[in-house]
């Protein structure tokens, strides 16, 4: 032992630790929201038990989690807050950790009224700087262990303390935790304790040496004497119950004798590891850091209530519970994935009680996203309070008579909403750097494009449609150049003589043997279609000449740009410029002879156009006429022999619809 605390005692301390501890919090926060209750005695109540108290309630002998109805035995004039409601405890909470921001960035938050600052490069900066020799050698606060020899000033207290040069960086710090309290007080009028050390555990254990509205700083040298004279274990931070518990079946029960029990002694019990940092912790010494707080990792409600005997009862309490705690971290943004739920149980042959937790997972589904805020999906409440009560059966045999007196949801793993790269909703979204042209607000009346079909960036679309059985496959290959791989550069010139020479091979290889076949376009096969390419989508030249690549029945005359770069939503003549229009039937040549060249718009090939299958001549015509009803007087019907059938099988069957 004298080796640890001689090892301490000599040991550099180049951190400087400020623990702010807020007075009373509930009961302080209710005065300000209530001036007039100042100076009465104030309690604040949840459910069944006085959370916390202001001090003047303190004086009658009121403590914290005490029944009220023993507190109001010993106050009776006792005004009683109704403290379940966190809200506005939250946002108090929220505007001090703001202030303390503006001193500090690296803040921890320990609960609502707790935190922790590193203020040790603000600290060694203004070192550095110009520091007036008052500042470094009066100590704003008290010192601990108190100055035994008043003719001595603080900074040669320090001095004889420890020789690291730490006393101008502690000395320092008491000004700058002084200041940080003056803020607090002047801005929201709370008041607070502080304390500061070399190290969190410290810095927090001297803090409560001097409560309500003072602040304490450590000699450093003095650590390992200053814990052992706080008694017992479980004033040491991080030691709870069951450690401690476990710790007096060693024999362990103060800091004196937890500094001087053998480690290999408390390793059969607690490990290695453990024992270890419960003996550094008794000398004093925490080389943990202070972390930057970020969101809380677990929230959760509990709730005392009368002896609960009955499964039905538990349920309800649960249910009601559950939807506090919904609201709670509805404005989280993150989507827990856990669920804990904490029992007390009180033997009433043994007059104690035994507090348990158990866990269970939850799906990410039960939750959503509605106006900004997390709440419920349909039908996830009842879906999580059976897991609830599937925790509950865990703990608690319902074949047993049982009494319930506390019963808590805690949400913990939680998980932010997923936005990123490989998120589902990002394969809904349209790249910024990908052009995606669509087909939009398809019909069985008409065949409406997007105004993102005349983008400069092709889209190839592929439709492998089998003969034999009229069932229409997607290419997936295609689709793959929605990625970026082919859609980002214009094809290559080989790949258009190929294109070429395949639809050319098509125009004459797929020509149906009889009408019947002819009629429905779901009998073409048409593969590797690029619409809108530049290659094929152009103005002809002003000499009439056309690519030596492409047949003379596939020249397009530019009426797909002409049609589609306009605002009006139908256009009616997408296939008489696609290549769809080389593939003709035997059927083609009555058509030609009954429709009036006229009802074509002036830049479409009769030849191509009367090539189509009758139905898709008329479908083509039925859409031009809408889209131009001032030429639908001069257009000439097409015999409406096979118009039973154009509701079946249409163009639309070959596109897609890309939302």
């Amino acid at each position: 032992m004298e080796d640890l605390e001689t090892q301490n005692d000599s040991e550099d301390h180049p951190r400087v630790i400020i623990h702010v501890d807020m007075d009373y919090f509930y009961a302080q926060v209710e005065e300000i929201l209530n001036p007039s209750l100042k100076d009465k005695p104030v309690g604040v109540k949840q459910r069944f038990n006085v959370v916390t108290s202001n001090y003047i309630a303190r004086e009658y002998g009121v403590k914290k989690m005490m029944l009220i109805n023993e507190a109001t035995k010993l106050c009776p004039d006792m005004v009683l807050v109704n403290g379940e409601d966190l809200t506005k405890y939250k946002q108090m909470s929220a505007k001090i950790n703001e202030i303390m921001h503006k001193f500090t960035p690296n803040v921890e938050k320990l609960g609502l009224d707790e935190n922790y600052l590193d203020v040790t490069k603000e600290i060694n900066d203004q070192l550095e700087q110009s520091v007036s020799l008052e500042q470094l050698q009066n100590v704003e606060g008290f010192i601990h262990p108190p100055v035994e020899d008043p003719n001595l000033t603080d900074r040669e207290v320090f001095r004889r303390a420890c020789g690291c040069g730490c006393d101008r960086r502690l000395i320092l710090a008491t000004h700058m935790a002084k200041q940080i309290r003056d803020r607090i007080f002047c801005e929201l009028g709370m008041k607070c304790c502080a304390g500061i050390a070399h190290n969190k555990l410290l810095a927090k254990l001297v803090g409560s040496i001097h409560k309500q509205n003072k602040q304490t700083v450590l000699l450093p040298n003095c650590a390992a004497s200053f814990v052992r004279s706080l008694g017992s274990v479980k004033s040491l931070t991080g030691i709870g119950e069951k450690t401690a518990q476990i710790l007096e079946e060693c024999d362990v029960r103060t800091v004196r004798e937890l500094q001087e029990v053998p480690l290999h002694q408390l390793s059969k019990r607690l490990g290695l590891e453990q024992s270890s940092k419960l003996k550094e912790m008794s000398f004093g010494k925490d080389d943990t850091p202070v972390k930057q707080t970020g969101k809380p990792k677990s929230v959760g409600l509990e709730d005392s209530c009368p002896a609960i005997s009955i499964r039905a009862d538990a349920e309800d309490k649960f249910r009601h519970l559950l939807v506090r705690l919904v609201k709670n971290i509805a404005d989280d943004g993150r989507i827990p994935i856990a669920i804990k739920v904490t029992v007390r149980k009180h033997d009433s042959v043994k007059k104690t009680s035994h507090r348990e937790c158990k866990q269970d997972k939850i799906l990410p589904s039960y939750f959503r996203h509605k106006d900004g805020k997390l709440v419920l999906a349909d039908g996830a409440q009842d879906k999580i309070l059976a897991v609830v009560m599937k925790v509950f059966e865990r703990m608690v045999d319902l074949r047993q008579p049982f009494n319930i007196t506390l019963l808590g949801l805690s949400f913990f793993k939680f998980q932010e909403r997923k936005a990123g790269s490989k998120s589902i909703a990002n394969f809904l979204i349209k790249k910024s750097d990908i052009e995606v042209q669509s087909i939009t607000n398809l019909s069985n009346e008409s065949l409406t494009l997007s105004d993102s079909f005349t983008s400069n960036r092709s889209f190839p679309i592929a439709m492998d449609c089998d003969p034999a059985s009229s069932t229409c496959l997607s290419d997936t290959a295609s689709v793959a150049s929605l990625s970026g791989s082919e859609s980002d550069a214009e094809p290559s010139p080989k790949k258009c003589r190929r294109l070429a020479s395949f639809l050319a091979r098509k125009n004459s290889s797929l020509l149906p043997s009889n009408e019947d076949d002819s009629s429905s376009p779901s009998k073409l096969r048409v593969a590797d279609l690029r619409l809108n390419s530049k290659e094929y989508d152009q103005e002809p030249s002003s000499s009439g000449t056309s690519s030596t690549n492409i047949p003379s029945g596939l020249k397009t005359t530019g009426f797909f740009k002409n049609h589609l770069s306009t605002s009006t939503p139908a256009k009616p003549s997408l296939l008489a410029d696609s290549p769809l229009s080389a593939m003709g039937t035997s059927s083609s040549s009555s058509a030609i002879k009954t429709t009036n060249e006229s009802a074509l718009p002036s830049n479409v090939d009769p030849d191509v156009f009367h090539a189509l299958p009758v139905e898709v001549q008329k479908e083509l015509l039925e859409n031009w006429r809408i889209s131009n009803p001032a030429s639908s007087s001069s257009s000439t019907s097409i015999s409406s022999g096979s118009s039973s059938s154009s509701s079946k099988n249409t163009l639309h069957r070959y596109f897609v619809k890309n939302a």
